[in-house]
């Protein structure tokens, strides 16, 4: 199984010619890698964690430039969002946890999940940052687009099951306390985005899932001046004190293909 990182939480996973499209988003930022919607709009099958705009926004231009093939899997409330911005309501299906859908040689557990929530130091951090005022009409744009895309509490993790490999995708760093998780998984994707102090608000969710691998995603510097650049190393860091055989993937945002399982 093998799969391209493009930046925020989009990426395409491929097995056997089949390909699985997540969280569509294309990068405010231009000094960032901006991924190509002629390769997203190729792949058939778009799952969507949530609602919030840096995971459904592309949507709409990514089913524009397909072939008409194209089906987005989503919860309640990001369905209405695409209605809303004109997608086909024939092309969603929508999905609920204790769903399972079989695609190709994919089958996928749609799970609880939940999002993370901003702690405070990360929020007045954020409103201080010198980029908000020199980017004011930005910053209102996103307060907007914030309410136009609404989360309303139905993040979803998918567990991803593929020739006996075993992968976890969460779309928010966090957990649903009530939820059981698949605990062990050959492959974690992991949102490293959130919190002012990231690495420790992260090892209770790696303690109590015991990934044997991590890939991080989300922790670039995408949408500014509400993003920044999240710096791994801390976590990676801890990580190797505390589970050092655990192996973790900080990948580059690009058109190259990951071999990670």
């Amino acid at each position: 199984m093998r799969l391209k990182w493009f930046g925020t939480a989009t990426m395409i996973m491929e097995e056997d010619d089949t390909k699985l499209l997540f969280d569509p988003f294309m990068p405010i930022n231009e000094e960032i890698f901006q991924p190509p919607v002629s390769e997203m709009s190729e792949v058939d099958n778009i799952l969507v964690t949530h609602g919030h705009f840096d995971h459904i926004s592309a949507i709409p231009l990514v089913i524009e430039q397909g072939d008409g093939r194209s089906k987005v899997y989503c919860t309640d409330t990001p369905h209405k969002t695409l209605i809303h911005l004109g997608v086909d309501k024939q092309r969603i299906q929508r999905i609920k946890p204790g769903d399972v859908l079989n695609i190709g040689p994919f089958e996928i557990n749609v799970i609880k999940g939940q999002h993370v929530v901003f702690d405070k130091a990360l929020l007045i951090k954020t409103l201080l940052s010198p980029r908000i005022p020199k980017n004011w009409s930005k910053f209102i744009n996103f307060l907007h687009e914030s309410k136009e895309y609404p989360e309303a509490g139905e993040t979803v993790a998918f567990h991803i099951i593929v020739k006996n490999k075993s992968i976890l995708i969460l779309g928010s760093l966090n957990l649903d306390e009530n939820t059981k998780y698949p605990r062990d998984m050959d492959l974690l994707v992991l949102p490293l985005q959130g919190h002012s102090d990231i690495a420790d608000y992260a090892m209770p969710i790696v303690e109590r899932l015991q990934p044997k691998k991590i890939l991080l995603d989300h922790f670039d510097d995408s949408f500014p001046p509400i993003s920044s650049s999240v710096d791994t190393e801390p976590f990676v860091k801890l990580m190797q004190e505390k589970y050092p055989d655990v192996t973790v993937i900080r990948p580059q945002a690009s058109l190259e293909w990951l071999d990670v399982l």
